[in-house]
């Protein structure tokens, strides 16, 4: 790969914790994407979690106990870049006022790699695949259209999914308060990539990986790989790694 000259070689990951205790095959695969492209990886052995869940269900004195543990662990030297656009939100949008401390240089993945202009092996040449945007991402971080041209540089041929912009049903503690409903909408997810002719599903959110790869281990439906594997493997290799549900 190649990036663009005169940025800072240093980064600094944050694998997250669904990235950590499910997905650290994903958190490779991103530390592996950043290596390739030239960045010198540092991931700081004192993180542990941002404080996303105990926030998100309205626990705010349990979730600044759980942030300062973000503040320990991450230098304010380098960028910070996370496979996971919900807890680049949580950093970026919430952490610096939960904490009373001025915003770190925070990134998602997928942006950053756009952002630093870098150059992909085409380890997707000939596959079909549908992206899907996490409601982070989308909604609080505006990032869509850089996973997008990733996948594209990658070789893939990219199919819409009908109305993208729909919750894929996991929503943090709305699959657990609403299941029904969250597993409906999985389905129509998942029925929609099928409809549109992708091989593959791709999501860039451990949270809408979790989700939607739990379902179609359950009741089938088109494979569902992170967009670190993705790019970093390709999607055929992440099938046959067992990295993508079937």
């Amino acid at each position: 790969m190649a990036r663009v000259p005169g940025v800072s070689d240093v980064v600094q990951l944050f694998a997250t914790c669904l990235g950590d205790l499910v997905f650290p095959d994903a958190v490779g695969d991103a530390e592996t994407l950043l290596r390739e492209a030239g960045f010198r990886v540092e991931l700081p052995s004192r993180q542990v979690c941002c404080g996303q869940p105990a926030y998100n269900a309205g626990h705010h004195a349990a979730a600044r106990r759980v942030a300062r543990s973000f503040a320990k662990a991450f230098s304010r030297s380098a960028p910070i870049v996370l496979p996971s656009g919900s807890c680049t939100t949580m950093v970026t949008h919430y952490l610096p006022e939960l904490l009373g401390v001025e915003p770190y240089d925070v990134w998602e993945l997928s942006a950053f790699l756009d952002s630093r202009g870098v150059e992909l092996p085409r380890r997707n040449e000939g596959r079909t695949i549908a992206y899907h945007d996490s409601c982070h991402m989308l909604r609080e971080l505006k990032v869509s259209g850089e996973p997008r041209r990733l996948l594209e540089r990658s070789g893939a041929t990219l199919v819409e999914l009908p109305r993208a912009d729909l919750c894929c049903g996991f929503g943090g503690t709305f699959s657990v308060r609403q299941p029904e409903i969250s597993l409906s909408m999985a389905d129509d997810k998942l029925g929609g990539a099928k409809g549109a002719g992708a091989e593959f599903l791709v999501t860039a959110d451990p949270g809408c990986l979790m989700h939607l790869d739990g379902r179609v281990r359950k009741v089938g439906g088109v494979p569902v790989v992170h967009l670190a594997t993705a790019l970093a493997r390709g999607v055929g290799a992440a099938a046959a790694d067992g990295l993508a549900a079937r």
